[in-house]
């Protein structure tokens, strides 16, 4: 009976010893659905989408600072949709490429900047990249102004289908 006893105490502290294993830390965390507090129209549990589609955001934004409004449009998809800040909705290549081409003509883009870029792909498969960045925009009598925005586009096979544009002035 003692020596039971004994063994039953030697098990018991070997158990309350031993280390407990920590989590391993991820920067990939298993997320619960969401129970929200305003239902999202559109979709909602976005994940880290395809990273291609960043360098495709990219590009985008250096042809368009180059007035290369020819390769803007061969990454812009027949049937895009793009939604201006002014409240405009453009429907399709040509009406788009119009737009940018009255719009930036005159501009000169300068020390652009990203302040952060994601791509996200929603439960509907749509792929997105988001992107936060700025400018010092310079128009042709030399005035210059520094611009932020918040740029949305959703990639299908490599071509623009949908983007949103939302900007502001930055006041010094």
């Amino acid at each position: 009976m003692k020596k039971m006893l004994l063994c039953l105490l030697v098990v018991g502290s070997l158990v309350a010893c031993k280390e407990t294993a920590k989590p391993t830390e991820s920067t990939e965390q298993a997320v619960a659905p969401l129970e929200h507090i305003y239902k999202p129209t559109y979709t909602d549990n976005f994940k880290i989408g395809d990273s291609k589609n960043v360098l495709l955001a990219e590009e985008f934004h250096k042809i368009l600072f180059a007035k290369d409004f020819k390769k803007a449009a061969d990454m812009i998809a027949d049937t895009a949709t793009y939604n201006a800040e002014d409240g405009t909705t453009l429907k399709g290549k040509a009406a788009i490429v119009e737009y940018m081409e009255k719009g930036f003509t005159g501009i000169t883009f300068k020390n652009y900047k990203i302040a952060a870029i994601l791509p996200v792909v929603g439960e509907n498969g749509h792929q997105w990249v988001d992107i936060w960045d700025e400018a010092e925009l310079e128009t042709a009598d030399g005035k210059s102004q520094k611009m932020q925005w918040m740029d949305a586009f959703r990639f299908e096979n490599g071509k623009i289908v949908h983007f949103v544009g939302f900007g502001k002035v930055v006041k010094n």
